[in-house]
């Protein structure tokens, strides 16, 4: 089996054991973080509001897999340093942000390596991700995937390209010091 769905398994074992656990114990949760409950900085990327959310979650994250092919696996690898920096992200960029649960974020980081390795359809998707983004900052709504009450986080969404963009100059100079 190759790494790149090995890791995609592996990802996947995650969030299914994430979904099975009650939600408050695993979600990304404020006053819990602050409290030192430090797992919620990566299994709130794992856990989700409902299983259209998850099912929407991990078939975004199976399209930038596709899209961006082979060269995923770097960006795969990078993710559990990617979760809790996002975790960190949210903190700062959201104060008023009590909770949160989903892997869309973590699809940012993804999106913007298959925009960088995948050629023509992953700038596509890079910039349909960047029109979602759009769209959720204006909108501020919700989304047919999450229950009624329960906000699109886009700064979860804004968080991933950032990340994203400082792992892509980090790989950048990794590479670099190859040659």
């Amino acid at each position: 089996m190759p790494a790149e769905r090995l890791g995609l398994a592996l990802l996947a074992l995650l969030v299914a054991a994430a979904n099975l656990l009650p939600g408050e114990t695993v979600e990304w949760r404020r006053e819990a973080i602050m409290r030192g409950e430090l797992w919620r900085l990566w299994s709130g990327q794992l856990c989700h509001w409902s299983s259209a959310h998850l099912a929407g979650n991990l078939a975004a994250m199976a399209a930038v897999g596709v899209i961006a092919g082979r060269p995923v696996r770097r960006w795969l690898a990078a993710l559990p340093l990617a979760a809790p920096l996002l975790s960190l992200f949210l903190l700062v960029a959201a104060p008023a942000l009590e909770s949160y649960r989903g892997l869309s974020g973590l699809v940012g980081v993804l999106v913007v390596g298959a925009v960088l390795t995948g050629g023509g359809p992953g700038r596509l998707l890079g910039l349909a991700y960047l029109g979602k983004l759009a769209f959720d900052i204006a909108t501020g709504g919700g989304s047919a995937l999450l229950p009624a009450g329960i906000a699109v986080t886009w700064q979860a969404h804004l968080g991933g390209l950032l990340i994203g963009t400082a792992l892509a100059v980090a790989f950048r100079r990794l590479d670099a010091g190859r040659h």
